[in-house]
């Protein structure tokens, strides 16, 4: 159940408050009160004490310059700090009950009274000023006892319906505005008393942040899409990349194949020619023996020679010619076998030798080739001639000792016999000469293919050399590919680099709009703030009917009688204030006709500073002042202007100091 409440004021306590020397307590009634009294009595100043407690005087003004004003004069000769309190208690009760009846309090009755504790259904605000000997003030607010702030001070008498703005306090001349205002502006004061402009003001607000918010959100727009934009592009050359990346993976992969490959091909190579060098240890084996049966036979035929020379011998005279040619023939026949057994064992240790070459310098086969042909042609034009010579010299001795054998036949028929002996010895020694020339030719057919071998060889290097430049020539193709491959993923780091190094610009781009929008903003407010100054200092509606009036000793407004350096400007302005519309005249009889000539044209109310009148302290300088760091000097040194308006710019400025920064004020 929402109970709401109605609320009054029920009591006001004033301290030291203006007219109010000491503690005074003005109750008031439910219903309708009024206060009472002669001219000067202090009645205004209860509605004042009402707008200083509760904070309402930005809109409405209390009659005095400047705060410490508020204080009692008769306090003003005590030494030390003064102080004004003004307490306003709020009665909260329910608004079905029925309203008191009027009641008329006399305020030359009003006296002192006890303190009470506080009810529940009581809400106390207090507001305390206290003025210390050097002229400056403090001034504290307070909820129920508890220290608070204007602002929340405002915000529980927003809640209660009671607004700064509003018509909560009706002022002197109020009810005159009132009854001459238009339709308009009486529905304007409607909607106030109602909360509905508030309302308006509210909605008016939310427009202005709903503008603002969609501004916002028009440029976040253009940033996303902008960004929308640069993501795509980073995710195309995301996918590029990761082509790459996979190409270079593939490209590592294949090359390490190629690589095994290669060394499974070169053990193949190797396991073959460790096979052919195993068959040519055979082969070398093989010719070794027939060497040995070779030698066997040549001692064998040295023997025979031997014996036959022994028959020589032992036939005499007459057959030393059978013999002597038997002998050559054997001789001879020695000679072949020894020229035989040198080229056999010549021919092992050639083959020996390309043996070991084939496997120790596999690599060199071009060069091994030429030099095994070197060696081939050199043995088929002296070794192989040679052989041929003898092989013709032998056959010569061999006819003729055929010849001289069929004449010593003819001779004697013993002769015959032994020379038939010796034909069938001669035969046996050809067939053994058949069998080497068997085995010389089993060598040459070896040579042969030996000589096919390395041709086979020669070949299969001619192959071979073709496949390894090939192969390098591939290896070069994939270096080159991998530098162009290497050079796209640079420029892809680099394009990626770029679109950071865009985006990071973008973002700072941002960001430095954002704080160019919030600066403009700040200077926006500044701006408007200076304006709002320079209107009040060029005066209110007020000011501009007095100077159209052209009254004369009207000099003008505080602000139009004295320069100041732009440096020095802001600050003065707000060490001012209002008084910087207030109108300085001559003296207190063109004040009063001043204001005749107000009430005359309703013109409202204004600030009026007779020079006859206004005799303001002068300025003391504190030297220890000057001293403290950030000093720049008192704010009415800052002001070039006529000295006849020095009690003036005394009065606005009092004992106001500037410094460079509000900090090094605060250490004060």
């Amino acid at each position: 159940m929402h109970l709401e409440l109605m609320v009054h004021i029920k009591q006001v306590e004033l301290s030291h408050f203006k007219s109010f020397g000491g503690t005074t307590k003005v109750p008031i009634l439910p219903g309708f009160t009024v206060v009472s009294g002669p001219n000067g009595s202090g009645k205004s100043n209860i509605l004042d004490a009402l707008l200083f407690c509760l904070g309402l005087a930005s809109s409405k003004g209390m009659r005095a310059e400047r705060l410490p004003d508020l204080v009692n004069h008769d306090r003003s000769n005590h030494k030390g700090a003064s102080e004004a309190i003004v307490t306003v208690t709020f009665d909260l009760e329910n608004e079905d009950e029925p309203a008191p009846e009027i009641e008329v309090v006399d305020i030359s009755s009003v006296s002192p009274a006890p303190p009470k504790q506080r009810l529940a259904n009581e809400w106390v605000v207090t507001r305390r000023l206290r003025v210390n000997a050097q002229g400056g003030y403090t001034s504290n607010y307070a909820i129920n006892g508890e220290a608070c702030n204007l602002a929340e001070l405002h915000e529980q008498l927003n809640a209660l319906r009671i607004y700064p703005e509003g018509y909560n306090v009706v002022l002197q001349g109020d009810v005159t505005s009132i009854i001459s205002m238009n339709s308009k502006e009486r529905r304007e004061i409607i909607d106030e008393l109602a909360g509905v402009a508030a309302f308006d003001r509210k909605i008016d607000r939310a427009k202005d942040t709903l503008d603002e918010v969609k501004e916002k959100v028009e440029k976040c727009n253009i940033v996303a899409a902008e960004l929308v934009v640069q993501r795509d592009k980073l995710a195309q050359d995301k996918i590029k990349a990761e082509k790459y990346q996979r190409l270079r993976t593939e490209f590592q992969q294949k090359s390490v194949e190629e690589v095994v490959l290669k060394w499974q091909n070169l053990q193949q190579k190797q396991a073959t020619i460790q096979t052919d060098l195993g068959k040519g240890k055979i082969a070398l084996g093989e010719l070794d023996k027939q060497l040995v049966d070779l030698q066997g036979e040549i001692g064998t035929t040295t023997a025979e020679v031997e014996r036959l020379n022994a028959c020589v011998r032992a036939l005499g005279e007459e057959k030393l010619l059978a013999a002597q040619a038997e002998l050559a023939t054997q001789q001879a026949e020695q000679r072949q076998l020894t020229l035989q057994q040198e080229e056999l064992t010549a021919t092992r240790s050639n083959t020996h030798t390309n043996q070991q070459q084939s496997a120790s310098q596999l690599a060199n086969y071009e060069q091994e080739f030429h030099r095994l042909t070197s060696e081939q042609q050199q043995l088929e034009t002296t070794q192989l001639k040679k052989s041929i010579t003898d092989r013709d010299e032998a056959k010569y001795q061999l006819e003729l000792t055929k010849e001289k054998a069929s004449s010593i036949a003819s001779a004697s028929t013993a002769w015959v016999e032994e020379q038939t002996q010796v034909s069938r010895q001669i035969e046996t020694t050809l067939q053994q000469l058949s069998k080497q020339r068997t085995a010389q030719a089993q060598l040459t057919e070896r040579r042969t293919q030996l000589t096919a071998k390395i041709a086979e060889e020669t070949e299969r290097l001619a192959t071979v050399t073709p496949e390894l430049a090939a192969n390098q020539n591939k290896v070069s193709e994939l270096e080159n590919k991998l530098a162009q491959a290497t050079g796209e993923l640079a420029v892809l780091e680099n394009r990626l680099t770029a679109v950071q190094s865009n985006v990071d610009t973008q973002l700072e781009t941002q960001k430095r709009l954002l704080q160019e929008q919030r600066d403009k903003q700040r200077l926006v407010d500044k701006l408007e703030a200076q304006n709002q100054v320079q209107a009040e200092a060029q005066g209110t509606f007020a000011t501009k009917i007095i100077k159209e009036a052209k009254i004369p000793g009207v000099y003008g407004l505080v602000a139009q009688l004295g320069n100041v350096a732009p440096a020095y400007q802001l600050a003065l302005e707000i060490a001012a204030g209002a008084r910087m519309g207030n109108l300085v005249v001559e003296d207190d009889g063109v004040a009063a006709r001043a204001i005749e000539i107000l009430k005359q044209k309703r013109g409202g109310r204004a600030t009026f500073l007779p020079l006859n009148k206004i005799n303001a302290q002068p300025l003391k300088e504190n030297a220890a002042l000057r001293a403290t760091q950030g000093f720049i000097d008192y704010a009415v040194n800052l002001v070039d202007f006529d000295r006849d308006y020095e009690n003036i710019f005394n009065y606005v400025f009092g004992g106001t100091i500037v410094f460079d920064r509000l900090d090094r004020a605060r250490s004060l």
